[in-house]
């Protein structure tokens, strides 16, 4: 038997200059997760959206550089990586959310903060400690 080892991933549902920006209820009801950004304003963007896989953890997060604090406001398993369009959302891939999640709140210590990409729209989360948190939420 092999061990499977699967990555977790942050990723931003603030679309600013929306009249509603936070798009965490629409990305939890269309059942994914989403770049509001198009291919040719963030082709990196889309690409690192096609390097997760099935299994992989995906987080939705919400940061603020001056507190230092990350919040995770949702967290789920992708279960199809089949690109999908979310009506309003851009291009994602589907995720099986946690129903009743309680929302993790993280203060980054100044070594996590001065490597941070929290104010990202995507990335491949690689702290421990963030990284157990959201585990510990899933299980």
């Amino acid at each position: 038997r092999g061990v499977v080892i699967m990555a977790v991933w942050g990723i931003g549902a603030y679309y600013s200059g929306q009249n509603n920006p936070d798009k965490t209820a629409e990305f939890l009801a269309q059942a994914g997760a989403f770049v509001g950004w198009d291919y040719c304003n963030a082709p990196s963007l889309h690409n690192m959206l096609k390097s997760i896989k099935v299994g992989d953890i995906i987080y939705i997060k919400s940061y603020t550089i001056k507190t230092k604090s990350l919040l995770s406001l949702a967290i789920g398993i992708v279960d199809d990586i089949a690109t999908k369009t979310g009506t309003g959302l851009g291009t994602g891939i589907g995720v099986k959310w946690k129903k009743d999640f309680t929302p993790i709140s993280v203060v980054l210590n100044d070594e996590t903060f001065r490597n941070n990409v929290y104010n990202n729209t995507l990335y491949e989360e690689f702290d421990l400690d963030i990284i157990n948190r959201i585990i510990n939420a899933l299980i």
